[in-house]
């Protein structure tokens, strides 16, 4: 059909969830993202909802307060997360990646070429942090009892260590 790339290069493969929206021309959909955490595990996912009216940028990264109306952060576990936590979840913003995405876009992607990359909008957004409120909900568990098997015996679902599992549903 002609639209395989091939490899996703190196610049574009290991951005945040955040880090893509960031660096998206189109705007389509809304999101909202999970992170549950328990004693030791953690784990995220996200629903995403279709935005009525898309939105096309001409210049990104967009400010940041836009993020605000197409993304919601919420947190639950036995205590507010800490910088730790924030830098295991897809929520994790990286001004340096950011950059390096949309110059690589702006030179090797037909559909970037005519796109401005404001440095000022870029600067608005907090450096290896999360870049919108976080709705914080005690839980002791990270577990959705309704998405409980009977059969499952896990005290908690997700990793230990390095980036949380995440799901993007819808």
């Amino acid at each position: 059909s002609g639209f395989w790339i091939g490899e996703v290069p190196d610049v574009l493969k290991n951005l945040t969830y955040v880090e893509k929206l960031l660096i998206a021309r189109v705007r389509h959909n809304r999101c909202i993202v999970k992170v549950a955490s328990g004693r030791y595990k953690m784990r995220a996912n996200a629903i995403t909802f279709q935005n009525p009216v898309p939105k096309i940028y001409d210049v990104l990264p967009p400010p940041v307060k836009e993020l605000d109306e197409v993304l919601a952060f919420i947190f639950t576990g036995p205590c507010r997360p800490t910088k730790d936590d924030i830098k295991r979840t897809p929520l994790l913003v990286r001004r340096n990646h950011v950059a390096k995405a949309l110059n690589w876009l702006k030179l090797n992607h037909a559909d970037y070429s005519d796109v401005g990359i404001s440095k000022d909008n870029l600067m608005q957004y907090p450096e290896s942090d999360c870049p919108v409120v976080i709705d914080y909900r005690e839980s002791i568990i990270n577990k959705d009892p309704e998405a409980t098997s009977v059969h499952d015996n896990e005290e908690e679902d997700g990793v230990e260590s390095g980036p949380c599992s995440f799901t993007v549903q819808g």
